[in-house]
């Protein structure tokens, strides 16, 4: 894809204070990219395209709403300064307690509910509303952790939700989960990569060694994105072939689901010193950017 190298006149003014521009819809440029990634990193599913259509402005009034800011869709010093803190799940409601919820339900539990399942991998929007799709994501989630899969997230749900992100428990260092490659199913070995993501085992140890180095050099690689099963990439597929979300592979066809890429937090995208970083060292830990115009995808090549 192609960012635009400059924001539309008109719809950005600099702040003495920061050097963050205060966005609202309409804009485009290298700083609605950055805003994009925040986004993602709080855990929307917006595009990372440069361009503040419809779907970023959503998705900026429901992290207002949800932190307390005025909800007006424009991103300012506040709502900047929300972004750029550590992104969590929210505070489940009334002081830790968790209500039943079923498809219909809307509001904080809704969105805590929905952060959860983001959690363990399910690429639901977080919306506050209990629609279809985190139904789906409700059921295969409990079906994956021998739940009775209705759908209905009750005391049994939210303690699993609650648990650490994960496919299944740990094997001989691992977890064992179905891969695919090339639209062939096989057993394969998951390891963490932090964030509740997870990489084949070899690829997950050069990814922690490359994180490490990173790290001393001052730069944060958090994976939005690793391994995925085959509910969570027929969901991103459905999703891109609708026009509403990034480009997905097959499912079955997918790096993804062999555990070999990752979605990297990548704020400025190519001109930002998580790139730059990368683009120079992440080839000596067998790390390619490998699709075009998506500077966040990194694939393990060995």
């Amino acid at each position: 894809m192609t960012i635009a190298p400059a924001v539309r006149s008109g719809t950005t003014q600099r702040l003495s204070l920061t050097s963050q521009p205060v966005l609202r819809q309409g804009a485009r440029g290298p700083s609605v990219s950055t805003l994009q990634q925040r986004l993602r990193a709080h855990g929307f599913n917006v595009s990372v395209d440069g361009v503040f259509g419809p779907n970023t402005a959503a998705a900026v009034r429901s992290l207002q709403q949800r932190k307390g800011l005025g909800v007006d869709g424009v991103v300012g010093p506040r709502t900047w300064a929300a972004l750029n803190a550590s992104a969590t799940p929210a505070p489940a409601p009334g002081g830790g307690g968790n209500p039943t919820l079923r498809q219909g339900a809307r509001g904080a539990a809704v969105t805590t509910l929905q952060n959860r399942l983001r959690a363990h991998g399910y690429g639901v929007s977080v919306d506050g509303v209990f629609g279809p799709n985190t139904a789906n994501a409700v059921r295969s989630f409990q079906s994956r952790h021998g739940l009775s899969a209705d759908g209905v997230v009750g005391p049994r749900t939210w303690a699993a939700l609650n648990g650490a992100g994960g496919v299944l428990p740990p094997v001989g260092g691992g977890m064992q989960v179905t891969g695919y490659v090339n639209g062939s199913p096989r057993t394969i070995s998951i390891s963490s990569v932090g964030n509740g993501k997870y990489l084949r085992t070899d690829a997950a140890a050069r990814f922690n060694a490359m994180k490490a180095e990173a790290a001393r050099a001052g730069i944060s690689l958090s994976v939005n994105s690793g391994f995925r099963t085959m509910e969570q990439q027929r969901y991103l597929y459905n999703l891109y072939l609708q026009g509403r979300g990034n480009l997905a592979a097959r499912p079955g066809y997918s790096n993804h689901q062999g555990g070999l890429s990752a979605d990297i937090n990548m704020p400025g995208g190519y001109s930002g010193s998580t790139y730059r970083w990368l683009r120079a060292n992440a080839g000596r830990y067998g790390f390619v950017n490998d699709v075009g115009g998506e500077p966040w995808h990194w694939t393990f090549r060995g």
